[in-house]
């Protein structure tokens, strides 16, 4: 089950766990009284007090607000964050096509690489999905990555390029890469970079206070929302939900 931690500027010293719902999911949220002028350690005996709630609750996974800062206490307790990475990646030939659209590039007469250490599932479908879209497409994925150009080649008949020759619009990272691009994805480990760009979700008013990309990801690996209700937002773009 996933947890909710929340502190709140109110009165009381006592830790609220109450059984909740996100978007049709049970939740159990964990609500930490904080009032002005705390001080530090007694807001962190507070937290920790939560998690310690949150886990006897069978709750291992927590949503909390963007820059939480005592994830150090929630760890310690046995609670993790919602991994992000798999969403990410099933968001990148969307992260490209919106890249391309911010600065008024045409995708058919766009270059795009994907990097990684192989080729995972991922990096399979975002080639399969972008190479028909754009003029040139790279993979830097080794032997593997070899492998799948050569496919692509005889699938699409598209122009996929060597790495090496290709000077690349956007560039999507599945891994650890020292690639570059006019516009480079990070897509892998506990913080992708995301470059700035928000994934977004149309028709569905998201739950205010929350980390977005975490509660996205939650939402996307429970079946609550599908890949065509996503979208990818530029940098700077006011979010309305």
């Amino acid at each position: 089950m996933v947890g909710i931690m929340e502190w709140k500027m109110e009165r009381g010293r006592r830790v609220r766990l109450e059984r909740d719902w996100l978007l049709g999911l049970p939740c159990q949220r964990a609500t930490v009284p904080v009032g002005e002028g705390m001080r530090e350690r007694a807001r962190l005996r507070r937290v920790t007090r939560g998690a310690r709630e949150l886990v006897r609750a069978g709750v291992r996974r927590v949503l909390t607000q963007a820059g939480f800062p005592c994830w150090e206490e929630l760890k310690e307790a046995g609670l993790r964050p919602v991994e992000t990475e798999a969403f990410c990646q099933m968001l990148a030939p969307s992260l490209a096509l919106a890249a391309l659209r911010c600065r008024d590039r045409r995708p058919e007469r766009s270059a795009v690489l994907l990097s990684g250490p192989g080729v995972s599932p991922a990096l399979f479908r975002a080639a399969e999905q972008l190479c028909p879209q754009v003029r040139d497409l790279a993979v830097d994925a080794g032997e593997a990555g070899e492998e799948l150009a050569a496919w692509l080649r005889a699938e699409f008949g598209a122009a996929v390029r060597p790495p090496d020759g290709v000077e690349a619009d956007v560039t999507l990272c599945f891994g650890p890469s020292p690639a570059a691009g006019e516009t480079v994805f990070r897509l892998y480990g506990p913080t992708p970079d995301l470059a700035g760009f928000r994934p977004a979700v149309r028709g569905v008013e998201l739950p205010a206070g929350l980390d977005r990309l975490p509660l996205l990801a939650l939402l996307w690996e429970e079946g609550r929302i599908g890949g065509e209700r996503l979208n990818v937002l530029p940098p700077n773009t006011k979010l309305l939900t």
